[in-house]
């Protein structure tokens, strides 16, 4: 009995989105979006703080923490 190969490319290869990683941009922490302690939006944009002690830092100077 003979063993037929697939050939397998792109165009019939399904795949889904990596789920976006979010992370503290104060301590690295990863965070899950329902969890976070608060979400503030800078410079049109949404950062996920995961305790008042990083959301501190990130108030103070939120420039150093811009990626």
């Amino acid at each position: 009995m003979q063993r037929k190969e697939k050939v397998m490319n792109r165009e019939n290869t399904k795949t889904t989105p990596k789920k976006r990683e979010d992370r503290d941009p104060v301590c690295g922490k990863r965070i899950n979006r329902n969890k976070a302690h608060i979400t503030l939006q800078y410079k049109e944009n949404e950062y996920l703080l995961c305790c008042p002690i990083c959301q501190a830092e990130f108030e103070r100077d939120p420039e150093r923490y811009l990626q």
